[in-house]
């Protein structure tokens, strides 16, 4: 698996895990376009339509991961729930102005460490996040 050192660079350590699911969202300016979890690959990719470093984190209680997008909007929250793979449901909001904010919670069996995860970027406007898979 090819790894990015450089510009966009590894923004933390590993993630999530999900099934087939893009969603693309209503236009709107600095804001995530799509998003996509794939659980056979064990990966969680979304774009959105300017540069951005996300912030990731690992959370526990209930575990789940949190990326947080400077400089993005969110006009339409969305939540989602997911019946395949380790992914219980994927939150996207506003976490204040001018931040957005994905959460990846987990079903209570998938435990990853943050060391097992990786946000990884393909370009300013495009990342990964890639998780251990069950």
């Amino acid at each position: 698996m090819q790894r990015y050192q450089s510009w966009p660079g590894v923004v933390g350590a590993g993630l999530v895990a999900m099934a087939a699911t893009v969603s693309p969202l209503p236009a709107q300016a600095n804001a995530v376009d799509a998003y996509k979890f794939d659980a056979a690959k064990g990966t969680f990719e979304f774009r959105t339509d300017t540069d951005v470093i996300p912030k990731a984190m690992l959370l526990q209680n209930p575990t789940r991961v949190v990326l947080d997008l400077p400089g993005i909007q969110v006009k339409n929250p969305r939540k989602e729930q997911n019946s395949s793979g380790p992914l219980k449901e994927i939150r996207l909001g506003q976490f204040e102005p001018g931040t957005a904010r994905i959460v990846l919670e987990f079903k209570p069996d998938y435990q990853p460490t943050a060391g097992q995860m990786n946000v990884r970027g393909i370009s300013y406007r495009n990342w990964v996040l890639e998780m251990p898979r069950n």
